[in-house]
């Protein structure tokens, strides 16, 4: 796999850890209302923000802290370094 492949599964991994870490309360409330298995929390989640099945993945394994302000400014920080990155690798 090449630089920019990697460029890409890497931003699409930190968007979505961004999209639930700007919407932290209402993922955790999802969550918290969701009896069942981790089968079920990912359906809820699908369901709830619209999302497929790898990204509520990724949101569940999201650690708790990534959750706090100073890791949401670190997460912006690093897709706004990927968007940069990828943009000098475009195809010509």
């Amino acid at each position: 796999m090449d630089d920019r492949q990697n460029l890409l599964g890497r931003r699409w991994i930190v968007g979505v850890m961004l999209m639930a870490a700007e919407q932290a309360p209402r993922i955790l409330e999802v969550c918290a209302a969701t009896p069942g298995d981790e089968k079920d929390l990912n359906r809820a989640l699908r369901e709830a923000f619209d999302i497929g099945e790898m990204d509520a993945e990724v949101i569940l394994s999201m650690p708790v802290r990534r959750f706090a302000p100073v890791s949401v400014e670190r997460i912006r920080a690093e897709l706004a370094d990927i968007e940069e990155r990828l943009a000098l690798t475009e195809p010509e």
